[in-house]
């Protein structure tokens, strides 16, 4: 009789861990998403960085039907080194710290690199000491990082920040351990590679070491461009032209000023434009090239003119990228809700045909005597089921009608219970009379066997 009382509640209880439990996200979806991370990222090192957005909007609604918080925190960081790499820090720091918002929230492994790239942010602020609180925090979660990356960003990084603070010691120091974490494979090994060498070149420029300078510029020049990172292009080459300047080698210093110019140019690197266009007019100018000098002049200020309209159109860009950003998490938020929905109707109409089942068995069993306390334990179980189920299926169409207002929706649920329960209470007693009915039928067979048994054997 035990075994039987127990059978309606393992089941019950079994449901309800299935209603807890969140599906498993859909394999399709999650590979679309980082097919389209892994373009994002090319683009990114390419210098393509107009392809970059149109990839964002399409993986921030994967991101929600996946619901990973790695996935969330890949396209907001994603969105960040975007508007980074558009010299636009206010975007940037919005959405990094939607980024690190997540990273503390579920996917902690990661927030060495936020930190870092946070750090270096601040670096393009010439905000030191906020530079290096980050990434000094970032260096507290290293042990959580599995990449490998982060422990070169933050090394690379804190380089880069003590040679702007004209410590080059302790810059010398982090660039050659940055070196040494790269020797191993990492995803973004190349472009780690690539900043490497040309922060080697700058703490040597500081150390005094013409030579090393000249050899890890040029390093760094042509191992970018082989791997075809024209960001590192642009940056190596215009600090090389502006250290040739200083030693007066000014053909070489208009050569790789022009290098750097091509490079930023063609990858729309307006901040690049800008410094390098600066560094041709002056040498230019020096020579008596006036109308050379004044072309270089007029790009610079037309760069200028539009990085500052660039901002407020990214602003306006933003804001229309972040409202279709909620939108498609709305949008997902609500088909995911509706998927989820329809699965617990169907778990529970299982549940509920599974009691109907072990009730109907009962009744027509001929060999098993059941108490009613039973089949009360049963009905009750199955009432709650059913009530669920009724709410499951009425819940948006009373949430339309009510506007989901929690009252009426309650008052209205209410009412359903008030036409269940006596319903429910009519079938529960007709379920007893057939059980007491066929109760009595089975002692009598059995007393009439043991009659038939003791008139046998006298």
């Amino acid at each position: 009789m035990k075994q039987l009382i127990l059978i309606p509640c393992v089941l019950f209880i079994s449901v309800a861990v299935v209603f807890s439990q969140p599906g498993p996200p859909k394999r399709h979806e999650q590979k679309l998403f980082d097919s389209l991370f892994t373009l994002s990222r090319k683009y990114f090192e390419q210098g393509k960085l107009d392809s970059i957005p149109r990839l964002n909007q399409q993986m921030m609604p994967l991101a929600q039907k996946t619901n990973a918080d790695s996935d969330f925190f890949m396209v907001d960081g994603s969105i960040a080194e975007y508007f980074y790499a558009k010299s636009d820090y206010s975007q940037t720091f919005e959405y990094v710290f939607k980024a690190l918002e997540v990273g503390q929230r579920g996917y902690r492994q990661r927030l060495p690199l936020l930190y870092s790239n946070i750090g270096l942010t601040y670096i393009e602020l010439d905000n030191y000491p906020s530079a290096l609180y980050y990434l000094h925090k970032g260096q507290q979660y290293l042990p959580l990082d599995n990449w490998g990356d982060a422990k070169i960003g933050i090394a690379t990084n804190l380089a880069y920040v003590y040679q702007k603070m004209a410590k080059p010691d302790s810059a010398l120091k982090y660039i050659q351990l940055a070196y040494q974490f790269n020797l191993t494979k990492t995803p973004d090994q190349a472009l780690n590679q690539a900043e490497i060498y040309r922060n080697f070149a700058l703490v040597y420029e500081q150390l005094n070491e013409p030579a090393l300078v000249d050899y890890y510029y040029k390093k760094s020049i042509r191992y970018s461009d082989s791997v075809k990172i024209p960001s590192i292009v642009a940056s190596a080459s215009k600090y090389y032209s502006e250290y040739l300047v200083k030693q007066k080698k000014y053909t070489d210093a208009k050569h790789y000023a022009l290098l750097s110019f091509n490079a930023a140019k063609k990858m729309g690197f307006k901040k690049g434009v800008i410094g390098a266009s600066d560094l041709l007019y002056i040498l230019n100018d020096q020579h008596g090239r006036n109308d050379s000098a004044y072309y270089y002049l007029k790009i610079k200020n037309l760069y200028q003119d539009s990085v500052i309209t660039e901002q407020k159109t990214n602003q306006m860009q933003a804001a229309l990228v972040n409202q279709q950003i909620k939108e498609d998490e709305q949008n997902a938020k609500a088909a995911l809700d509706a998927e989820q929905r329809a699965h617990n109707e169907e778990y529970a109409a299982i549940a509920f045909g599974l009691i109907l089942l072990i009730i109907i068995f009962l009744l027509l069993s001929r060999s098993i005597i059941v108490n009613t306390r039973v089949i009360e334990i049963i009905g009750v179980i199955g009432l709650l089921i059913v009530f669920e189920f009724i709410n499951l299926v009425l819940h948006p169409y009373l949430s339309a009608l009510t506007n989901d207002s929690p009252l009426l929706m309650l008052l209205i649920l209410v009412l359903i219970a008030a036409v269940i329960v006596p319903v429910h209470h009519q079938l529960e007693q007709w379920i007893k009379h057939k059980l007491v009915e066929k109760n009595k039928a089975i002692r009598l067979a059995a007393a009439k066997r043991t009659i038939e048994q003791l008139e046998g054997n006298t």
